[in-house]
C-alpha cells in the first residue's frame, strides 16, 4: 500500500540551464517510489496539456516571432497557474510528493534579474498564482556560466533542438545565476544550495538526505 504524506510534500529543483535538475528529479522520484511513496513529477513550463503547448511557444519560437519579455513572463505564469490548480494542489491534498523541475523562483531569476522586469510585479504574480502553498524544499543546483555553456553545447549537438533561452548571452546566464543565489539567500528556510559540478550520485545523496529529514517531521 502506498505511503501517504499528510498534507503532501512539495519539492522544487531550480538552477541555471544544464545544471542537472531533470536528472536529479528523476533519481529522486525513483528513490521515493521505491519506498512506496506516491510521487508526481512535473516540470515548468509544462506538466499539463495547456502547459506543454505554452512551453513550445516560449522556448522554441525564435527570431522575429519570438515572444517579448513581458509576454514571456505571462506565459510562464499562465502555465504555472494551470499546473498549480490542475496537478500540484490536488496531488498535495491527496498526500502525494510533488517534484517540480522549476517553479516560481525561476521567474524571479530569469524574468526579474536576467530580463530586468519589475521584481515587485513578478512577486505579485507569483503570489497570486501559487497562493499559500509554496515549496517545502527547494534545491538550487548551482553551476557557473562556463560549465553550463559546455554542457549546453554538448546537449545541443546531441539533440539538434534550438532553445531560445539556452541560446541567450553569457551575461544573461550570469545574471540568472546571481538571481538564483539572491533568492536562495532570502529564503534560507526552504533552499538547499548544491554544487552542480559534483558527481550525479553525490548530489542525489545530498538531496535524499534533506528529503528524508523533511519527511521525518511529518510522518
Amino acid at each position: 500500500m502506498a505511503k501517504e504524506v499528510p498534507g503532501g510534500l512539495f519539492i522544487t529543483l531550480e538552477g541555471p540551464e544544464c545544471a542537472g535538475k531533470s536528472t536529479q528529479g528523476r533519481l529522486l522520484a525513483r528513490a521515493l517510489q521505491s519506498e512506496e511513496f506516491r510521487v508526481q513529477q512535473v516540470r515548468e513550463p509544462g506538466g499539463t496539456v495547456v502547459g506543454e503547448q505554452l512551453r513550445g511557444i516560449v522556448k522554441h519560437v525564435c527570431g522575429p516571432d519570438a515572444v517579448c519579455d513581458e509576454a514571456e513572463l505571462l506565459i510562464f505564469e499562465a502555465s504555472r497557474a494551470q499546473l498549480v490548480r490542475k496537478v500540484i494542489q490536488p496531488s498535495l491534498a491527496a498526500g502525494d510528493i510533488v517534484i517540480c523541475d522549476r517553479f516560481a523562483d525561476s521567474s524571479v531569476a530569469y524574468q526579474g534579474y536576467a530580463r530586468g522586469l519589475d521584481l515587485t510585479l513578478i512577486h505579485a504574480l507569483n503570489n497570486a498564482v501559487v497562493g499559500e502553498r509554496w515549496p517545502d524544499l527547494t534545491f538550487l543546483l548551482d553551476l557557473d556560466q562556463a560549465a553550463g555553456s559546455r554542457r549546453g553545447q554538448m546537449r545541443l549537438e546531441t539533440l539538434f533542438v534550438e532553445d531560445r533561452i539556452e541560446d541567450e548571452s553569457v551575461q544573461f546566464h550570469r545574471r540568472v545565476r546571481e538571481g538564483f543565489l539572491r533568492v536562495a539567500a532570502e529564503n534560507r528556510h526552504r533552499f538547499r544550495v548544491l554544487d552542480a559540478t559534483q558527481r550525479i550520485d553525490e548530489i542525489h545523496t545530498q538531496i535524499m538526505s534533506s528529503v528524508t529529514d523533511a519527511l521525518s517531521t511529518v510522518l
